[in-house]
């Protein structure tokens, strides 16, 4: 890989990579599909995920139902993945896909999956955390610069983004991560030293996650009104020299 993914502490906005996936009309399309697969979504109290999801799941329950979740983004969905596992493979120069567990291993990774935000999340944000999804699943080999993208399929009038602290320390990352009560509103995220990064549709943002973040609260949202993001985690496998990506 030519790009140096950045660590825990790091600096998220020199480090960011954007990348066009998707036109709008491309990005509505895939919106139409995923509100059409409502059935499936999985809820998550204050949100939806479409797909299995390595760092909201226990890794039973992860195993459990990756295998079912692929079925509907593999059906509905393969061409939207595809290209974005694609794009970030060739921002990174090397080839890249899903991540596939070591031969003989019945579990099976999520492929990248939907984060869904209607009107229920109104006044509310993320919780601060650091994406470490790569310690809850299984791997075929060593890996190394882990990684996370979004990918921004729709979004309401007030917008959509993602707070990060480029500037916190690792101590108090950890402490405010620590006392995050994640019952609270938008309140449970410091706003010193506070950025916002605003994604705009049909556009991926690759970025290190172990920079603490959280996604933004932009304002109310409308009744009708869908925040839709494409999104997971990867690593570099260097014995492969491959990208591996999954939810």
């Amino acid at each position: 890989m030519t790009h140096p993914f950045e660590v825990f502490g790091g600096n998220l906005s020199d480090g960011l990579l954007v990348l066009d996936s998707f036109t709008d009309v491309e990005a509505d399309e895939v919106a139409y599909r995923v509100i059409e697969q409502r059935p499936h979504w999985t809820s998550r109290g204050w949100f939806w995920t479409l797909g299995a999801s390595a760092y909201i799941d226990t890794p039973e329950d992860y195993q459990a139902n990756a295998g079912n979740g692929n079925i509907i983004l593999t059906r509905y969905f393969s061409e939207a993945i595809g290209k974005v596992i694609h794009d970030v493979g060739r921002t990174a120069r090397t080839s890249a896909g899903p991540l596939e567990n070591p031969d003989g291993h019945k579990a099976e990774a999520s492929l990248p999956g939907f984060h869904i935000i209607d009107s229920k999340a109104n006044g509310r944000s993320g919780s601060l955390h650091v994406d470490m999804p790569y310690q809850r699943v299984y791997w075929p080999g060593p890996f190394e610069r882990p990684f996370s993208f979004t990918t921004l399929i729709s979004q309401p009038d007030v917008g959509a983004g993602l707070w990060y602290w480029d500037d916190m320390n690792y101590e108090d990352g950890e402490r405010y991560i620590r006392e995050a009560d994640t019952s609270r509103t938008a309140q449970n995220v410091p706003e010193e030293g506070r950025e916002l990064l605003t994604y705009e549709v049909g556009k991926t943002y690759v970025y290190s996650g172990r920079v603490p973040h959280a996604i933004a609260d932009m304002g109310d949202m409308g009744r009708d009104e869908y925040r839709i993001t494409l999104q997971g985690h990867g690593a570099y496998l260097p014995e492969q020299n491959y990208l591996a990506l999954y939810f």
